[in-house]
């Protein structure tokens, strides 16, 4: 048994702060101001000038990626073509002759204007496998001794460039499902722990991992939760198949299906293929939506009668609008109650949208990351005033819509509390939330998400013990310094989370025999 005292920021229906937690056997057994005789003796943690609050929650993560490309040459901070490239050099010397160089974070925001291309990678590297993944998540750049593994249909598929070696739209999510032909597979599994490392070392506690991509017979499915259920830490996924075939959901008993690749509506801004309404600036492209609203509803409807929660990738409007009207439409065919479907991203919005998610109970799952300044001015560039409709959050809370954040992994990463300094620093000044409405998106409305509100997502007595100790209050520091409070150690279950250093496949074979829900 524990006691805290200090500053606890409950992210209860009250937004109450209290001055003491009391933790037995991995629980909450007392929120409050005054602490029972009862709990008298038990060990005290005092929290000075800093605060306890929930864990939090990435509603959004595409963890098989963030694993692997998190290990990888990282390109992303890299401004110009040739930084990149002697990157990519210099991790070329490390390896031996058989590994593949995999790298993330390519982008064309460069002196020389354009992305890196097949080209560029031949000429370095004519015997080495060579794969980027760009920035925004959405392309790859494939060198030829990579493009010789890929299925031969992939040619005859949308997005593909022989000459260029750049692959966009559904032909990207075919190069991504065949890219475990290429990789060393203990490479792999021993990312997949660091990376939970990594997410529990920022105060995360429940991943929304998107999955049935990239593994055949959708191994990484079964591996999530063999891994999810061997950590013994509390550290939890919360699964979902990005098919809408709902066999794949129901054959491994997953309530749910949704994320991007076949359940996506749309592409990126950046890749210039977001479905929208209006072409984008100084072009007669709108991007491009992925389904005809009669094929979107089809699947929709079958899913929402087979009692599963949809979630949908749709960040231009035209995509956020078709995801919003085909919920609606499958849940007038069939009504839910308590579905918790959602939509993912809803960067560019429409108040006919808005309203549906509101009358529907349609929840956002967001994602502040993307609010940066260069970010902005890329977006602007490309979408003009159309931006100010963009990352509605304060419009999305007014009209009682449940909003929550999610990373993207690896297109941003895991940082909850720049989640926070984002979402109340707002470039729209309009769209600024409180501190208290930031705090409860990345908790308690993250475990709502997944239905987890009613044992994790803020500190009450009955809940488990997941919280985080904060180096400073968040309520005694100006707006603009949230982002660099800084989180001292992540509780589980009651316990301070240590790294695992045993085998990764000790952890899976764990897994394997015990049971839980993913």
């Amino acid at each position: 048994m524990k006691v805290y005292k200090g500053t606890i920021i409950s992210v209860d229906a009250n937004n109450g702060i209290y001055k003491y937690l009391v933790e037995d056997m991995g629980k909450i057994v007392f929120v409050g101001d005054e602490l029972p005789a009862e709990y008298s003796g038990a060990e005290v943690v005092d929290l000075g000038e800093g605060a306890l609050m929930p864990t939090f929650a990435d509603t959004h993560s595409h963890f098989a990626s963030f694993a692997v490309l998190a290990t990888t040459v990282r390109l992303d901070k890299a401004e110009s073509n040739a930084e990149m490239l002697e990157l990519l050099k210099a991790k070329d010397k490390t390896l031996k002759k058989s590994k593949m160089i995999m790298a993330y974070g390519a982008h064309d925001r460069v002196p020389e204007g354009r992305l890196l291309d097949k080209g560029d990678l031949d000429r370095l590297f004519p015997k080495r496998r060579v794969v980027i993944i760009t920035k925004d998540g959405h392309t790859a750049i494939l060198n030829t001794q990579t493009l010789k593994k890929m299925p031969k249909d992939l040619k005859k598929v949308r997005g593909y460039d022989t000459e260029s070696g750049i692959i966009h739209h559904e032909a990207f999510y075919k190069v991504v499902d065949n890219l475990p032909k290429v990789l060393d597979k203990l490479d792999v599994l021993n990312s997949f722990q660091q990376a939970i490392d990594e997410y529990i070392s920022k105060g995360v506690s429940i991943v929304s991992a998107m999955s049935g991509s990239g593994f055949p017979r959708d191994l990484d499915v079964d591996f999530l939760t063999w891994l999810s259920r061997g950590q013994g830490s509390g550290f939890t996924f919360r699964i979902f198949i990005q098919s809408f075939d709902i066999k794949k959901a129901q054959k491994r008993k997953l309530p749910r299906i949704g994320g991007c690749f076949k359940t996506a509506l749309d592409g990126s801004i950046t890749s210039r293929d977001a479905a929208m309404l209006e072409p984008y600036e100084g072009t007669e492209n709108k991007g491009i939506l992925y389904y005809t609203d009669e094929e979107l509803f089809e699947n929709l409807d079958r899913a929402n009668r087979a009692g599963l929660q949809i979630q949908m990738h749709a960040i231009g409007d035209a995509a956020f609008d078709q995801g919003a009207r085909m919920l609606k439409k499958a849940l007038d065919a069939y009504p839910r109650e308590n579905h918790r479907h959602g939509l993912i991203h809803a960067s560019i919005t429409t108040d006919e949208g808005i309203k549906i998610c509101k009358d529907y109970n349609i929840q956002i799952l967001a994602q502040p990351a993307f609010l940066i300044p260069e970010m902005i001015e890329y977006m602007y560039a490309a979408l003009g005033d159309r931006l100010y409709r963009g990352e509605r959050y304060k419009t999305f809370l007014e009209n009682g819509i449940v909003v929550s954040a999610g990373s993207d992994a690896p297109v941003t990463m895991p940082e909850p509390m720049e989640w926070i300094h984002k979402a109340c620093n707002h470039p729209n000044e309009a769209q600024k939330v409180t501190l208290s409405e930031a705090i409860r998106m990345c908790t308690y409305n993250g475990a709502y998400a997944t239905f987890d509100e009613k044992e994790r997502g803020s500190l009450e007595a009955g809940k488990f013990a997941d919280m985080v100790i904060l180096d400073k209050n968040p309520y005694d520091v100006p707006v603009d310094k949230i982002k660099d409070i800084q989180i001292k150690s992540t509780i589980l279950r009651g316990k301070t989370y240590v790294p695992k250093k045993r085998n990764i496949l000790f952890t899976v074979l764990k897994g394997m025999f015990r049971k839980g829900v993913c």
